[in-house]
Parts: structure tokens; C-alpha cells; sequence
């Protein structure tokens, strides 16, 4: 599995607007968990970028679709 000590949050990134954040903990296979590393390089994102990414868009998808249902 790859260290993931030293690898550096983006100094771009902002909190929402209302400035709430919640931790959540995620277990992952590691070889997906390196994915997510290798990614996070190509992409020069951090992996949290990525999953929010994700997550919002998983959201987004899933508001559009009950509006149509």
C-alpha cells in the first residue's frame, strides 16, 4: 500500500459558504486506495477533491433523476 503520510492537501481549497464540514471516515481496499493516490497525482488534485468531486456529483445525478420521476 502506499504511504500516505506526506502527500499535501491543496492550499487552494475553501470551505462551503456556511463554513460547516463534517469528517467522515471511509475504509477502502488498498489497491483502490492507491488508485485514488495515483489519481490525485495525474489529476495534481488531493484525493478529497476527487470524492467530493464524486459525491457531488452522485448528488446532483440523484436530484435530477427525482425531479423526472
Amino acid at each position: 500500500m502506499a504511504a500516505f503520510h506526506g502527500l499535501n492537501a491543496s492550499k487552494t481549497s475553501t470551505l462551503p459558504q456556511g463554513g460547516g464540514v463534517v469528517e467522515i471516515g471511509l475504509l477502502l481496499p488498498a489497491d483502490r486506495a492507491d488508485a485514488l493516490v495515483e489519481l490525485s497525482k495525474r489529476r495534481h488534485q488531493s484525493v478529497a477533491q476527487i470524492l467530493r468531486g464524486l459525491i457531488d456529483r452522485a448528488l446532483t445525478d440523484d436530484e435530477v433523476a427525482t425531479r423526472w420521476s
